[in-house]
Order: C-alpha cells, then sequence, then structure tokens
C-alpha cells in the first residue's frame, strides 16, 4: 500500500472513488475543495491510499502557512468540516489504511514544520483507532445531527411530519396555512436576496457573515440543481426567507438559512426546511446533514435541529502538537490573535489560550508522554 498526495492526473478516479462509498458527501468532494481553496487561499493536500495503483482511501488536508507562530495542518479547515477518512467498501484491511492514512498525516504536518495539526472524525464513526493509533495533545468536540429521510416513501409528507417533534409539526402546519409559497431557482436575484438577508442576520447577532461573493463562487463551483439549490419563501409577492442546500451522494447540507425579522411568526423558515427536505427525499437523498453544533452555548440551536427528528453523534477535533516552543508561544495569545493569524483554520481550542475558561471547560489537556 502506497500513500501519495492526489495529483490532477487522478482526480476523475477521485471523484469516481467517492461514490463507492454511501459515507462519502459534500465535504469529501474537489469542488469543496475548490471553494476552500477559494476561501481559506491555503494549500490543499489530499492524501489518497493506493494499492495496485488504484485509490482505496482518501484523507483531504490543508495547510495553512504562518511564519509568526508555525504552520498548522487541517483536516479540514472552515465551519463543520469533517470529512474524515473515506475507504473503499470492498476493502478488507480497512483499519491498515487508516492507521497509513494517520501516519502519512502526522509525517506530512511535521515535514511542513507544523505547530499543530487537527484530525476531526466523522459523525456516527467507530474512533477507536483515532485514539489506538493517532496520539494527541488536544480532544475538542461537537454534536453532530442528522435527519434520516424516509427514501422510497409513497406518502413522504406524512412520513417527515411523523419524524418531527409536535412542536415542530405545529410550526410547519402553522406556516402553511400563512399562505407562504416555496420555490427554488438559480435566478442572480435569489442569489443576492440571500446574500443580503444572511447578512443582515448574522450582524443582528454579531457574527461575521458570508459575503455575495462567497454566494457568487458557490454558483460558480457547483451546478444548480445537480449540487445545489436556494429555496425562497414568499408571501404576497414579497421574499420572507430563503434557504441554501448543497447535496452529494447520499447526503443533504443544511448549509444557510436566512428569515425576514418581521417575518419571524410567520414560520417561513421551518416551511422552507419542510418543503426542501421532500424535494431532497423524492431525490433520493437519504440524509439530512444539520452540521456541528456545540449544546453548550448553543443551546437554542442545538433544540430546533434536534425537534427534526435528527440522531446525534459526538464528533472529535484530536489535536497533536510538533513544537512545545511555538506551542506555548501560540497557548499565549488571546482568541482575537489567533482567528486573526489563522482564519477558518482549527489551531488548539479557544479555552486553552490565554484568557480561556481553563478550569471548567469542555477541552481535555492530554500529556502524550504520560498516555499507555
Amino acid at each position: 500500500m502506497n500513500i501519495e498526495l492526489l495529483t490532477e492526473d487522478r482526480e476523475d478516479e477521485y471523484n469516481h472513488f467517492l461514490l463507492k462509498s454511501k459515507d462519502s458527501f459534500l465535504l469529501n468532494t474537489l469542488k469543496y475543495r475548490d471553494l476552500l481553496e477559494w476561501i481559506t487561499k491555503a494549500k490543499s493536500m489530499y492524501l489518497v491510499a493506493l494499492e495496485n495503483n488504484e485509490i482505496i482511501g482518501a484523507l483531504p488536508t490543508f495547510l495553512k502557512e504562518n511564519k509568526k507562530f508555525g504552520n498548522v495542518l487541517n483536516s479540514l479547515p472552515w465551519y463543520g468540516s469533517n470529512p474524515g477518512i473515506i475507504i473503499d467498501p470492498s476493502i478488507k484491511n480497512k483499519d491498515s489504511v487508516k492507521h497509513n492514512l494517520f501516519n502519512v498525516f502526522k509525517y506530512l504536518a511535521e515535514d511542513n514544520k507544523c505547530v499543530t495539526s487537527t484530525m476531526i472524525s466523522r459523525p456516527f464513526e467507530n474512533i477507536w483507532n483515532m485514539f489506538k493509533y493517532y496520539n494527541f495533545r488536544f480532544l475538542d468536540s461537537r454534536a453532530g445531527m442528522f435527519t434520516d429521510l424516509p427514501v422510497g416513501s409513497n406518502k413522504i409528507e406524512d412520513d417527515l411530519m411523523e419524524i418531527y417533534h409536535s412542536k415542530t409539526r405545529n410550526l410547519v402546519r402553522k406556516a402553511m396555512k400563512n399562505d407562504i409559497v416555496i420555490t427554488h431557482s438559480a435566478e442572480k436575484i435569489n442569489i443576492e436576496f440571500l446574500a443580503d438577508l444572511h447578512k443582515r442576520n448574522m450582524e443582528a447577532v454579531n457574527a461575521p457573515p458570508k459575503g455575495l461573493d462567497f454566494f457568487n463562487k458557490i454558483s460558480e463551483i457547483f451546478s444548480y440543481d445537480q449540487d445545489y439549490r436556494i429555496y425562497i419563501a414568499r408571501k404576497d409577492g414579497v421574499n420572507i426567507g430563503a434557504l441554501l442546500v448543497l447535496y452529494f451522494n447520499n447526503t443533504v447540507e443544511y448549509y444557510t438559512p436566512a428569515v425576514e425579522v418581521d417575518y419571524r411568526t410567520y414560520q417561513p423558515l421551518n416551511l422552507l426546511i419542510f418543503e426542501a427536505m421532500k424535494d431532497m427525499t423524492k431525490m433520493g437523498y437519504t440524509y439530512w446533514n444539520w452540521g456541528g453544533t456545540i449544546p453548550e452555548t448553543m443551546a437554542g440551536v442545538y433544540h430546533f435541529k434536534k425537534r427534526w427528528g435528527s440522531r446525534e453523534s459526538t464528533y472529535y477535533y484530536f489535536i497533536n502538537s510538533y513544537n512545545d516552543e511555538k506551542l506555548e508561544k501560540i497557548l499565549g495569545q488571546n482568541k482575537n490573535t489567533i482567528i486573526e493569524e489563522y482564519p477558518h483554520f482549527f489551531v488548539v481550542p479557544f479555552d486553552n489560550l490565554k484568557g480561556g475558561n481553563h478550569d471548567q471547560r469542555r477541552i481535555t489537556f492530554f500529556d502524550n508522554q504520560k498516555r499507555s
């Protein structure tokens, strides 16, 4: 078995390889890689495991260079990017493939003079191999949440309603009674509406928005109806909400919701999600991915997702370190400095930085010298 960096001449083979596994999703794709390259301006380095000169496993990674504090390696950067390792399901020695990819990931970080590297597990993944084969210095976690779509049902609407919590069912029905019309299209005006409404929603809660250039890039890299849709909610001829979903293989990504504040009581977002779920189920998609959530600090978002009948699975950030002197320098910085130096990348858990909650944190600090 050989582990190599993915080259352009193998990209078609890589795309075909991803479709062999029902577990591959948007975050594993090369289109998503292209989006991340544009967002982060960092270097992609996708590891592939080869047997008989054919791809049998893959681990996407990105390198962020930083002369001041040291380079970092992530699999992957950006919000909720947890592609994990994908392995050809017909391969018998799956543990060996993972072990080899783990090792080369570590060597890649060392060769590129990284101060830390972050490997992120997948939701519902058996992470025993991570603990067994991949030494780490810090550990962080998120709640991954997925709703199983009733593919093959001849009564999709009823089956979806059965999955939901009673409060969510009532809110969807309330939206239906409010004469809200849901449509979708790739029209430029819809992209601009989504971008503007998202910006206003995020600014209202002092969070950084994705700009219009981001949504234009989505439409440039991905193909409408093949990879993504933008749903629009209208009432009395007025746009009152929007939802961007992306999809690949078996999984739909709940990516960007946006709602006009003055129309929240009409529950447009609940109807947008419901109609999108119906469409995706008809198209044969099996899973609706809500993305990562931190229940302790995002309780409202967590309960909203939970009431859509989602299953929950913790996924983990395994952070290794390679230079104690540079690591101590990073740990002496505050959160804002690290965000500025490493935009979109995970370096160390924020609670371990200067001013972090060192006494009552969810984060675990490990001394590898003491681990067996």
